[in-house]
């Protein structure tokens, strides 16, 4: 094997150079808080688990130059951990979840001015009644109100989500509120 490889190499012949790719150039953020290019960020912050319910806050930051004008609800997409959309049902309120203090309020129309945010939270079980795999959001994207840009929901771990909805399929989502 070695003289046919020796022959190889004394009769000129060459193996093609195989290109070495460049470095892609990364932009790092020069802090911890994600970009704000479209005006508005979406963080979810507390939570409560109790008995198989859940209820998480959600916020929007308006990191704009303008005011913010909210009458609604946030629209939602859930998405699993290879961001295939989940077919979940996304309900304006409890829609009959649970009963929690102020989450079936009506919208009330908010300004949010440059600086400041409004809340909401979702709300949903952990109840498994079927033999199919559990339904588990991973990721989340949401709108301020319908029409708008979804973007991703940021965690304050920055780690991908745990909505564990079971087989319910369904999520409460409280209108906005200050």
């Amino acid at each position: 094997m070695v003289a046919a490889l020796a022959g190889l190499v004394g009769c000129g012949a060459h193996p093609e150079a195989v290109p070495v790719p460049q470095p892609i150039a990364l932009s790092t953020p020069t802090t911890g808080e994600p970009s704000c290019d479209t005006g508005l960020q979406f963080r979810m912050t507390t939570g409560d688990s109790a008995m198989g319910l859940r209820i998480r806050g959600i916020e929007v930051l308006n990191c704009g130059t303008e005011p913010l004008e909210l009458n609604g609800y946030p629209q939602v997409k859930l998405f699993d951990g290879d961001r295939q959309q989940l077919d979940v049902q996304i309900l304006d309120g409890s829609g009959g979840i649970s009963r929690v203090d102020g989450f079936d309020d009506p919208p009330q129309p908010i300004v949010v001015q440059p600086g400041e945010s409004a809340k909401s939270e979702f709300m949903w079980k952990n109840t498994n009644t079927s033999i199919e795999p559990p339904q588990l959001a991973r990721h989340a994207d949401l709108a301020a109100a319908p029409g708008g840009t979804f973007q991703p929901l940021l965690t304050s771990d920055g780690r991908d989500l745990y909505i564990d909805l079971g087989s319910t399929g369904r999520l409460g989502v409280r209108a906005w509120y200050r």
